[in-house]
C-alpha cells in the first residue's frame, strides 16, 4: 500500500503543527483501501483511526490508543479497539471481515 497524505484545510485556517494527521492508503492489488488519522488528544496522548474502504458496508474501523516509545519522537499504538460500523467488536471477527473484504475486492479488479 502506498500512503497518500491527506490536506483537508480551509485556507483561512491557521494550521497547529502535529495537531492531526491524516493519510489515505490504497492497494493496487486487492483495490483496498483505509484512512488513517491521527490525533492529540487533550490530555496530551494521541489517537489513531484507520477507516476500512469507506463506501463499502460495513463500514470496519479500529481506533488506537498510542503510547511513547523508548526515544521521544516515536509513538507505538499501546490497544486497539475494533468496530464494525458503530459497534465494538472481537479482533478476531475484525480481521475475518477485513480478509472477506479483501477477497471480494481482489476479485473485482482481477476480473
Amino acid at each position: 500500500m502506498a500512503p497518500v497524505e491527506v490536506m483537508v484545510q480551509d485556507e483561512n485556517a491557521t494550521p497547529i503543527a502535529d495537531e492531526q494527521e491524516s493519510y489515505f492508503y490504497t492497494c493496487h492489488v486487492c483495490g483496498d483501501n483505509r484512512l488513517s488519522i491521527k490525533e492529540k488528544q487533550e490530555d496530551g496522548e494521541s489517537r489513531i483511526t484507520v477507516i476500512y474502504q469507506m463506501g463499502m458496508t460495513p463500514m470496519l474501523k479500529r481506533v488506537g490508543r498510542m503510547e511513547p516509545s523508548f526515544t521521544p519522537a516515536e509513538e507505538h499504538v499501546g490497544h486497539w479497539t475494533y468496530f464494525m460500523d458503530e459497534d465494538e467488536i472481537s479482533e478476531e471477527l475484525w480481521r475475518e471481515k477485513l480478509i472477506a473484504r479483501r477477497r471480494i475486492l481482489k476479485s473485482i479488479c482481477t476480473n
